[in-house]
């Protein structure tokens, strides 16, 4: 019985026991499941999320093209071109596997095998010196923007490599990887750093390239061949032998990638890959982009932006404007030498040029392999380009010069020009100013060459004067070249795009237009005579011409030809600056117009990209476009998140009331005139209530919101005239207009300022423009396919040179790239719009003047001597505008800024 008891007692204190332990282990057991999903959750919140492969959206460079798909540019803060799986090349594949993770394709995302082994390491050498690290987890170190060597860091990556080894395929995990890895010079992954190291694309790369980069993403900076060249030939040498261990390679082709000579670059920020002609293009496109977009957009979506840039204008206009300005430094003078150093300090300034000169063409270009050799290599100059030099002495008058250590001469030619500088006398173009070189060098000078054709040199000097130059398409609106200065590298400044600057007589144009559509013709008599405003209280403005001259009673046509001021500021009075403003405005031009009869004369600042296209509506009939810059955005996966859509030019212009009675017959001073009374009745008749048939309602209320927000007061007549029903749909004036307007500045180009240009040998029309004490110099012009504006000037108010005008700084620049652009083309004549009158034009007036062509009266009796055309008498019977009563147009779309 006491057995039975003491059994029962050791069952009783065991199962006591058991539950006790039970309990513990149990609670251990939760404590530890908890603990574990606690710290899971801890390490696993914030990891990156991928499920697929589209999940993984990493920054990719956006590139720029231009028309004909050459790449121009590119944005970017990590350098990346994202490859699929399938056109990554295999021997890429190959490479990076068997040096990083020959078992990629047997292990679940953790190599235990490496982790022993790197464990083991660590232990022996007392700290964190080697990793165990599968490709997988390389993939998750990398997402996880980190490259600390810590505990932590591994438990991290080990859990989203899990994760990604359970989501993604083996395929898909290699294209993270090698899309996703640091490589170095500034490339992140393969492709990128194909192109930054060797500027090749991925199928193009030798065994010997592939096994360099191959070796990198172990430690991509401290085996880098930039800085440390004989670390990345042991890595490069660890690849290939790991290549011919797993029979990837044979032996041959090991030992010919060892020795393959191999040119390295180093590789720049994102500007340094912009096309050198197109930068200040590429800039432009950057801020609008930007601005529509935002930076993430821009900088990390991967965006294949197209534009309307031709490369080969570009470069043209590059060049041209580049030689203009220099051209006018030469008229300038000759600032003096850059320094001097005296002739026992020759050699040491020679050596510094020379290392400059080095640096410049070598520093950026690495040659593979490594050798501790020194490589001599000549310096190459190249043409059109500056280049410092040291004067080491004289032969008769050639001037001998060493750039670093190459010789040369400059002939006489090469400095005749460097007479001392002054803007304030008239310089000449090939004139002998300089005879002899002693007069204006001495040795140990340090001055700036240029190398010519020949070989020899000539003395140039930096450029302080700067220059511009836009063309567009006047048919679609689309830039085809933008050069906004001497040099991008040196300014970014846009002056095309940025630069706000009076145009002077360049304005003139839309000032004669205006007036043809208020009745004026070709034959309206003008006096230029001085004439005093009064702008003020006791305050008085008397406009000038150039030069202080004045021709008494001219033409209209004369008047724009020969650039007289007097006449066109009379034309602005009569006119009323309200309406020449609301006429300015139709033609695209945005920046503030201060309405004072001098604006007549340029005095307000324009950009040079408005108010070439503004010129091009003339060459489109009529048709303003604005500057087209960007015709199609596209993401990363191909789809348009921006396409321009083009405004379809009408195949019939319909008639202009000027063209309805006059199709088949001259213009004539011999039509029957009407009396005073008659036209006077006429005109009264006119002045009614606007309605919705009166007017082109589109093109008004386009307009309408400048109206209302300058304030500005215009008659009914004038709201007739500016937005008429006679001016088509699609259009800011009437083709009858814009075909008068070509002939006027065709005038200015055969016989008056713009005769530089006629040298062109084709028919074009433009005007130059010329500002206070020469501190602008215009032209724009147009041929029938192509507008063009060119702008000289400094960045700060100041004379450009005493008579350096429109017509001898700025026209040769335009005529220049004209004759480029257009060497291998047919000449083109401007065409005249359906029914215009033929014959005789000089009666006929703009094609929005009320009742169309009338031919021109003379009222005796009436303001005899008057500077007004006899024609205005209506203009005091006009009343105030009243819109009222006038409904809006359908609802359009709003216009894209790009």
């Amino acid at each position: 019985m006491q057995f039975f008891e003491t059994i029962k007692h050791f069952f009783s204190g065991s199962y006591h026991l058991f539950r006790i332990l039970f309990s513990a282990l149990t609670g251990i057991f939760i404590f530890c499941f908890v603990a574990f999903i606690v710290i899971y959750y801890g390490f696993a919140r914030d990891l990156p999320d991928i499920k697929t492969i589209e999940d993984y959206r990493p920054p990719v460079i956006s590139e720029v093209f231009a028309h004909d798909q050459t790449k121009i540019g590119e944005f970017w803060t990590e350098c990346r071109f994202f490859v699929p799986y399938e056109k990554i090349p295999r021997r890429i594949l190959l490479a990076f596997l068997d040096s990083e993770d020959d078992r990629f394709f047997e292990h679940s995302g953790i190599d235990m095998r490496a982790i022993l082994r790197a464990f083991i390491a660590n232990l022996r050498a007392k700290g964190i010196t080697q990793g165990g690290s599968t490709i997988t987890q390389q993939v998750t170190r990398s997402l996880l923007l980190s490259r600390e060597r810590s505990y932590k860091r591994k438990i991290k990556e080990a859990i989203l490599a899990v994760r990604l080894e359970r989501s993604l395929t083996k395929e898909q995990i290699l294209t993270l990887y090698l899309n996703q890895i640091y490589l170095g010079n500034r490339a992140y992954g393969v492709a990128a750093a194909a192109r930054n190291y060797f500027h090749k694309s991925l199928d193009e790369l030798t065994l010997a390239e592939i096994s360099l980069i191959a070796g990198l993403p172990t430690a991509p900076t401290s085996y880098s061949p930039v800085n440390n060249p004989a670390a990345a030939r042991k890595r490069q040498l660890h690849v290939l032998g790991r290549m011919l261990e797993n029979n990837h390679i044979s032996e041959e082709q090991m030992q010919q990638a060892m020795n393959e000579p191999i040119a390295l670059f180093v590789a720049g920020v994102d500007k340094t890959f912009t096309h050198p002609s197109a930068a200040y293009f590429v800039e432009h496109v950057r801020r609008v982009v930007k601005e529509q977009y935002g930076d993430e957009a821009l900088y990390h979506r991967g965006l294949k932006i197209y534009t309307t840039a031709d490369v080969s204008f570009q470069e043209i206009a590059t060049k041209a404007v580049r030689q203009g300005v220099r051209d006018l430094e030469k008229r300038q003078g000759y600032r003096g030498p850059h320094e001097h150093v005296e002739k026992e300090l020759i050699p040491e300034r020679i050596q510094k040029i020379e290392t400059a000169l080095r640096r410049e063409q070598f520093d950026h270009i690495i040659h593979w392999p490594p050798t501790t050799l020194p490589r001599e290599e000549n310096v190459l100059l190249e043409e059109e380009k500056q280049y410092e030099a040291v004067v080491t002495g004289f032969e008769g008058k050639n001037v001998l010069i060493q750039i670093g250590l190459t010789k040369g001469v400059i002939p006489h030619r090469g400095y005749k020009w460097a007479r001392s500088f002054n803007t304030k006398t008239v310089g000449y173009d090939d004139v002998n100013y300089v005879s002899e070189p002693r007069y204006i060098l001495k040795i140990g000078d340090v001055i700036f060459v240029m190398k010519q054709a020949d070989g020899s040199f000539y003395l140039v000097q930096p450029s302080e004067t700067q220059g511009a130059l836009f063309a567009v398409a006047p048919d679609t609106g689309f830039v085809r070249a933008l050069v906004g200065g001497t040099d991008f590298e040196k300014s970014e400044f846009n002056r095309a795009t940025q630069s706000l600057r009076q145009p002077g007589s360049a304005f003139k144009p839309f000032v004669y237009a205006a007036a043809l559509d208020k009745g004026y013709t070709f034959d309206t008599i003008i006096d230029d005579d001085p004439v005093e405003y009064q702008v003020g209280i006791d305050m008085f403005w008397s406009p000038k011409n150039y030069g202080d001259e004045y021709n008494g009673p001219m033409s209209f046509r004369q008047a724009l030809i020969q650039s007289r001021n007097i006449p066109t500021v009379k034309l602005a009075y009569d006119m009323g600056t309200d309406y020449l403003t609301a006429y300015v405005r139709k033609f695209g031009i945005t920046t503030p117009i201060d309405r004072y009869l001098s604006m007549a004369l340029g005095a307000n600042g324009v950009y040079l990209s408005e108010i070439v296209p503004a010129y091009a509506t003339f060459a489109s009939h009529g048709a303003y476009r604005p500057p087209v810059y960007i015709t199609r955005i596209e993401d990363a996966k191909g789809e348009i998140l921006y396409e321009h859509q083009s405004h379809l030019l009408q195949t019939s212009l319909p008639r202009t009331p000027a063209s309805e009675s006059e199709t088949d017959e001259n213009v004539s001073d011999e039509k029957i005139a009407e009396t005073k009374e008659q036209y006077t009745e006429k005109v009264k008749a006119a002045i009614t209530q606007v309605q919705d048939s009166d007017l082109n309602t589109l093109l008004f209320f386009q307009e309408q919101q400048t109206i209302e927000k300058e304030d500005l007061v215009l008659t009914n007549l004038e709201l007739k005239t500016l937005y008429g029903n006679a001016i088509p749909q699609g259009h800011v004036i009437t083709p009858q207009t814009a075909a008068l307007m070509i002939e006027l500045l065709k005038g200015v180009v055969q016989s008056g300022t713009g005769q530089r240009v006629s040298k062109l040998g084709r028919p074009v029309a433009g005007k130059t423009g010329t500002t206070n004490d020469e501190s602008d110099a215009w032209f724009v012009g147009f041929i029938p396919d192509l507008a063009v504006g060119t702008w000289v000037g400094f960045d700060a108010l100041k004379p450009i040179g005493e008579k350096e005008t429109g017509g001898k700084t700025a026209a040769p620049i335009f005529l220049s790239f004209m004759e480029a652009v257009t060497k291998d083309t047919e000449p083109k004549d401007f065409t005249l719009p359906e029914n215009f009158p033929h014959g005789n034009i000089s009666a006929l007036p703009g094609g929005s003047a009320l009742f169309g062509s009338r031919p021109r009266m003379h009222l005796p009796g009436e303001r005899g001597g008057s500077d007004r055309a006899d024609e205005f008498f209506e203009e005091d019977l006009e009343e105030q505008n009243d819109v009222t009563g006038v409904n809006p147009p359908p609802s359009s779309e709003a216009t894209n800024p790009l």
